[in-house]
C-alpha cells in the first residue's frame, strides 16, 4: 500500500546510532573520519547527544538515556533510529494513524523538535520530526 499524501515528501534522512560513550564515538567521528560537529547537548561523561557532519553526510550519536527504551544486544546498542523530515509531520501522523498503521503519540521534545515514531516490518525505528517553532 503506497502512502498518499503530500506530507510524505521525505527531505532527508540522518541515522542516529546509539553509543555507550558518546564523547569517545564523536572523538572517533571527527578525528578518525573527518566530521564536524554541528551541534551537541552534554559534552562530560558518556552521556549526550551530537549532530555531526561531513560534507551532505549527516549522523547523530546519542546516549541511551536519550532515546526510548534502546535494545541492548550482546553489549552493545546495535539498533539505529532513522529520523525523517517530512514537510508536515503533523498532516503525516494524522493520515498514517487514519489508515491503521500503528504510530506513537505526536510530541514537542525537549530539544525542539515535533516528532512521532514508528517501527517498520523489521523492526527498525522509524522517528518522524519537524522544528517545532516553540
Amino acid at each position: 500500500m503506497t502512502l498518499d499524501t503530500p506530507a510524505l515528501k521525505l527531505k532527508e534522512l540522518v541515522p542516529i546510532l546509539v553509543c555507550d560513550d558518546v564523547q569517545e564515538s564523536i572523538r572517533f567521528y571527527t578525528s578518525v573520519l573527518g566530521f564536524t560537529i554541528t551541534g551537541r547537548e552534554d559534552d562530560i561523561g558518556k552521556t549526550g547527544w551530537a549532530y555531526l557532519n561531513h560534507g551532505r553526510v549527516q549522523i547523530m550519536l546519542a546516549s541511551p538515556s536519550y532515546l526510548p527504551d534502546p535494545i541492548k544486544v550482546k553489549g552493545y546498542y546495535p539498533q539505529a533510529l532513522f529520523y525523517f523530515y517530512p514537510d508536515n509531520v503533523v498532516e503525516l501522523h494524522a493520515s498514517l494513524k487514519e489508515q491503521g498503521h500503528p504510530v506513537g503519540d505526536l510530541t514537542v521534545r525537549g530539544y525542539g523538535m515535533r516528532e512521532f515514531q514508528m517501527i517498520d516490518p523489521s523492526g527498525h525505528v522509524l522517528v518522524f520530526g519537524e522544528d517545532a517553532g516553540e
